[in-house]
């Protein structure tokens, strides 16, 4: 997520800055991928989910509540030696939407909700966006991304992504991987790799290179569900300051 200046946002702004560059702090716990993962991500790509294993994962996953927790996101640069950390907290709710709060190494706030996105900066000022106005496909589509993704929409993820799952399971733990169907739209983001049990445990987003020197790497801990508090929900109405 960029910066202490509040800059001119697309909605394809609200993924993309997950892999923006952010100040280093050394005092965030780093879990770097090894490159026997990256390339079995990069194998996964290779697997075409079956609808079977789709049909199971959308019974396994339990994302239709509020939910919440924290989030530790690794930004890998080939030319930087440290990943670029930062974390916060999220809320998403298939109700109100999604809630993502950077709170290391500067705070900001930004809000998705009913196809807006509403972003405050470190400095307090607030701008929203609309999605049904940009006149952008990559920006009218990302709305519903995030949403499928936090919702654990198989289904809805399917209709403009195509799917993939390793042939073989472990246990509980699941991968999915997304590949937009679109050319422009698949350029723009990459490959979108999760994983997780329940819940959706890690977000990791990289190119189609046989070698990934770039990605992000984005942990989610601490997620539960339940309903949201006023605290959780007033977060929701950041767009009221636009207002003032």
């Amino acid at each position: 997520m960029l910066a202490v200046k509040l800059l001119p946002l697309t909605f394809i702004s609200l993924l993309l800055c997950l892999s923006a560059p952010t100040q280093a702090n050394t005092q965030l716990n780093q879990a770097l991928l090894t490159d026997a993962q990256l390339t079995q991500i990069n194998s996964l790509y290779q697997q075409p989910a079956s609808t079977p294993a789709l049909e199971a994962l959308a019974q396994q996953l339990n994302l239709h509540a509020d939910t919440r927790g924290q989030f530790l996101q690794q930004r890998h640069l080939a030319v930087l030696k440290k990943p670029l950390l930062s974390q916060g907290r999220f809320i998403f709710s298939p109700n109100q939407g999604l809630i993502w709060q950077q709170l290391t190494p500067f705070n900001s706030l930004m809000v998705l909700k009913d196809q807006q996105l509403i972003q405050q900066n470190s400095q307090g000022k607030v701008q929203q966006l609309s999605a049904a106005t940009s006149g952008n496909p990559i920006a009218q589509q990302l709305p519903r991304l995030l949403q499928a993704i936090m919702a654990g929409d198989i289904n809805a993820l399917s209709t403009d992504f195509a799917l993939f799952m390793p042939t073989e399971k472990t246990g509980s733990v699941w991968q999915l991987g997304l590949q937009a169907k679109d050319p422009q739209i698949h350029a723009a983001m990459g490959n979108i790799t999760l994983s997780g049990d329940t819940h959706i445990r890690s977000l990791i987003m990289s190119s189609q290179q046989a070698n990934i020197s770039d990605y992000t790497y984005i942990q989610f801990t601490d997620t539960e569900q339940g309903a949201l508090s006023d605290s959780e929900l007033a977060l929701f109405n950041l767009n009221s300051e636009l207002a003032k």
